[in-house]
């Protein structure tokens, strides 16, 4: 019985031998090995030198300059309505008319409280055209006219254009509830862009700008206003183009804005512009992202970034033209990993 289980042990000794020298073995270890170490397959955006030309370029929206938001200062149904999104309106011009539902039980007593209203808003009126009153004087005094009649309108405050309306004939409607919106051409039309603080430090108002409007002709205008402070949800600055002509416009179509900036004197800084999707980490005006080498090898690097605008990051520091870092599937890198990519 000894004899036979040494018989069978060197039995599997010599399966195991055969195995491990057999031609299938070796093929099966390297694929596993190689399946290990496969590339992880992104997308790249190559670095480019930002245009020194002086022209400053970014997208925007038109608009009128203001644009109204129009309601009733009493609760009530909507008992006339009377333009629709488009109309032309002219100052003056009653749009929509409701009954309230808090005039009052007593009609008497209503009638005192409309009249007393009434005379208020005259006295306010005289004042006001005599310089005696102030428009916020005047625009209490015809608030509470409003408020004590049974029936209220929405006069238009300006000449301009219906460019949104949000209620039906009958609908109930609470106090301060928008019902439509104006555009106003006494303000005219502009666009709104969004320049990052490299960029808006270089813009002055007077600034003369080329706009291009999908499906139009080219447009021209002026820089009129910049704000002053960054919108602290985009990082950016607002500036505002003065359209030369605004003919047949549509307020909220999109815009390509190119400005002949001056470019700021003392040294100039390279900036280039980066997809918002290569950011793997963002803090205040630092960020980090993934350079991919001419070996195929991804690095984390930090970079040094100033706002945001619509065509992308700003980055003013850590990159230079002509490197490649990842945007797409750089949640499944790691620093050292080695990446095969097509180029955005």
């Amino acid at each position: 019985m000894t004899a036979r289980f040494g018989l069978m042990v060197a039995a599997g000794c010599l399966a195991l031998a055969s195995a491990a020298c057999s031609p299938g073995g070796e093929p099966k270890a390297e694929a596993a090995k190689s399946q290990a170490v496969a590339p992880i397959q992104v997308e790249v955006y190559r670095i480019e030198q930002r245009e020194q030309d002086g022209v400053l370029r970014a997208s925007g929206l038109v608009a009128y300059k203001s644009e109204t938001l129009l309601s009733f200062g009493a609760p009530g149904m909507i008992e006339t309505l009377l333009v629709d999104d488009g109309a032309r309106v002219r100052v003056g011009q009653v749009l929509a008319t409701l009954r309230r539902t808090t005039v009052g039980a007593d009609p008497a007593e209503s009638e005192v409280v409309r009249q007393t209203a009434q005379q208020t808003f005259d006295r306010v009126s005289r004042l006001h055209a005599a310089g005696a009153a102030s428009q916020a004087d005047l625009d209490n005094a015809r608030l509470g006219l409003e408020r004590a009649r049974e029936i209220v309108s929405i006069v238009a405050p300006a000449s301009g254009v219906i460019l949104r309306r949000d209620v039906e004939r009958g609908q109930m409607v609470t106090t301060g509830q928008v019902v439509l919106q104006l555009g106003e051409d006494r303000t005219g039309i502009i666009v709104r862009a969004q320049l990052s603080s490299v960029d808006v430090s270089q813009v002055k108002v007077g600034d003369t700008a080329t706009i291009a409007i999908p499906g139009r002709d080219a447009r021209t205008g002026k820089v009129s206003q910049i704000s002053p402070k960054m919108a602290a949800n985009m990082g950016s600055f607002e500036v505002e183009v003065r359209l030369d002509d605004p003919k047949d416009l549509k307020s909220g179509e999109v815009a390509e804005v190119r400005i002949a900036a001056k470019p700021t004197t003392g040294p100039s800084r390279a900036s280039y512009l980066i997809p918002a999707i290569s950011l793997i980490d963002a803090r205040a005006d630092q960020g980090m992202v993934y350079v991919v080498d001419q070996t195929g090898k991804a690095t984390r690097r930090s970079i040094q970034t100033e706002g945001v605008t619509d065509a992308g990051v700003v980055v003013t520091g850590g990159l230079q033209p002509g490197e490649a870092i990842i945007t797409r599937g750089a949640s499944m890198v790691r620093d050292g990993d080695t990446v095969t990519f097509r180029q955005e």
